[in-house]
């Protein structure tokens, strides 16, 4: 499982009002084999109960949760598990007990920024080589209509100009047109046709023009590893142990 840290924010977030910040969420193990979900450590949360919290992400109501929803679920419990038993026994609940309802928040911005508040210049350029497509500018479309209706402008667009133009629906598939192709759909109950006559490859912006934003964004990224890599210490210190079945 591979949960970047904005996605772990986000899950936090997300999950928080959902799922639990509970402390009494994992009991003491002393379930059967065939009852328990999930063990960190000493921990252990029961099949029940896991199945209780889960249940209630399935916004379809047809009992089908998706597999890379329930891994990310998963991947959050045994973190913020992880986390709570990491900072009870480094006293920092005894220590203040205001923290508890912000335990998971805490922890993790103490980890993922500790001596991360910078990097070298080599460090942000090599991560602009490998990350071009996240710094690319957006490919540009010439396009014709056939309908007076439709005023395009005789100039190349990027895609959300013609979102702006046509409608998200008219230009859903606009990437794998090829030249000479057309693009047929239904607006205001009018049948429309608009054709591609030429479009220009997007290109790489360069690092000189957006070095505050690639310097972010390697920074992120380095925050990123650096959290995975304490989480995965903190396995070796409360192994993890999950129920096959939870995947099935």
């Amino acid at each position: 499982m591979n949960i970047s840290y904005l996605n772990f924010g986000f899950f936090f977030s997300f999950i928080l009002g959902i799922v639990f910040l509970s402390f009494d969420f994992f009991e003491n193990i002393s379930l059967p084999p065939s009852n328990w979900a999930i063990k960190v450590g000493d921990k252990s949360i029961s099949m029940e109960t896991y199945l209780a919290q889960i249940s209630q992400l399935d916004f379809n109501n047809d009992g089908e949760i998706g597999t890379k929803l329930k891994e990310s679920v998963i991947d959050q419990i045994i973190i913020e598990q992880l986390l709570i038993m990491k900072a009870i026994d480094e006293d920092i609940i005894q220590s203040d007990p205001l923290l508890k309802n912000n335990l998971i928040d805490y922890m993790t911005n103490i980890i993922s920024n500790q001596n991360i508040s910078n990097i070298e210049y080599e460090d942000v350029e090599e991560y602009y080589r490998e990350n071009l497509d996240k710094f690319s500018q957006n490919d540009l479309y010439l396009m014709k209509s056939d309908s007076e209706l439709i005023n395009l402008p005789n100039d190349y667009l990027t895609k959300q100009k013609l979102r702006d133009y046509l409608g998200a629906d008219a230009i859903i598939n606009i990437d794998t047109l090829e030249i000479g192709g057309e693009i047929k759909f239904i607006q205001d109950d009018q049948p429309f046709s608009v054709f591609l006559i030429d479009k220009r490859e997007g290109e790489s912006a360069s690092l000189n023009s957006i070095f505050d934003k690639v310097n972010r964004e390697a920074i992120r990224s380095e925050r990123e590893r650096s959290f995975r890599e304490y989480i995965n210490e903190l396995k070796k210190s409360y192994p993890v142990e999950i129920n096959p079945i939870l995947y099935k």
